[in-house]
């Protein structure tokens, strides 16, 4: 005797939020990602290239290659990755002090004159001196961005300007789901949009605690999808800031077992990559052009 076999599916209360990119828009999902038959025609996830505009001493060298001599232009490497059909750029402003704040004014004004693609925007990750940095690339931008990263300890200093200014805002708080709800609230309560802010849960590069930010981000969507309008903003992880941390990526001072140092290199970021995605993240920021490549054809293999 046959028996019919129905997929189970399951509905949740709140989607999250749709939030615009400046022409291309990320959420909105009812469902986790990748439960098609329970998300409908849901958005799909979306990649990012993260082009620094000053190239650090210790940067990957397979990185440098992937650009060759377009390396020491973020404007060219805009352009190939405009070209190359790349969803979005991220652009890092990882200046080393205030006296490199009006080139990079400069900078930003003439990308964005380039491209139509969506930006994203971070700065130097250094707290002191992005309080100063971000909200002058958040007066210079003369359309929609996304700008970050604000942290609970500058928040107060950088998100009124992004907020005034009609740009989207990243809240990156450390691994912590109490900790990003909390964030969340505080800039909601300087009447910061709900709908323009991107939860950044932080996270870290394969085998190096990537299984923790992958539950964190799980319990951040389940939280989200079952009522927590205070959780239910898109997740970005900056994937390639964590996996060309890791000396897998890096080294080739490492047993010949470890195989081919390219191969294994663009494994590290891809299948952080992808990881992400399936734990819930909606925007991945790549680095390496062909890991950006394979995880695009990643998500149009399988979000159909």
């Amino acid at each position: 005797m046959a028996v019919e076999y129905k997929t189970p599916q399951k509905s949740y209360k709140n989607p999250i939020r749709e939030i615009d990119l400046n022409g291309v828009k990320t959420g909105g999902e009812s469902s986790f990602l990748f439960m098609h038959r329970e998300t409908g025609n849901s958005l799909k996830p979306l990649v990012a290239c993260e082009i620094p505009v000053n190239i650090p001493k210790n940067y990957p060298e397979l990185l440098i290659r992937a650009w060759g001599d377009k390396i020491h232009s973020p404007e060219e490497c805009v352009k190939t990755s405009e070209t190359a059909g790349f969803d979005i750029i991220a652009l890092r402003f990882n200046i080393e002090d205030e006296d490199e704040i009006p080139q990079s004014l400069s900078r930003l004004k003439k990308i964005l004159s380039i491209t139509t693609l969506p930006i994203i925007i971070t700065g130097s990750f250094k707290r002191e001196l992005d309080v100063k940095l971000l909200p002058e690339l958040a007066r210079a931008a003369d359309r929609k961005c996304t700008i970050g990263v604000a942290e609970e300890e500058n928040y107060k200093e950088i998100a009124p300007v992004i907020r005034d200014c009609g740009h989207n805002i990243i809240a990156r708080t450390p691994i912590d789901i109490n900790l990003t709800k909390q964030l969340n609230i505080l800039l909601t309560e300087i009447e910061f949009s709900p709908d323009r802010i991107l939860i950044d849960p932080n996270t870290g590069g394969l085998g190096y605690g990537l299984d923790y930010a992958y539950s964190i981000i799980e319990r951040i969507k389940y939280a989200a999808l079952t009522g927590d309008t205070m959780l239910n903003m898109p997740v970005i992880t900056f994937v390639g800031e964590e996996a060309w941390k890791t000396k897998e990526s890096k080294s080739t001072s490492v047993p010949d077992e470890w195989g081919d140092f390219r191969t294994r290199a663009l494994a590290w970021e891809t299948i952080t990559a992808t990881s992400m995605l399936v734990s819930g993240s909606n925007i991945v920021v790549m680095r390496h052009p062909d890991a950006v490549n394979y995880i695009k054809n990643f998500i149009n293999e399988t979000h159909k």
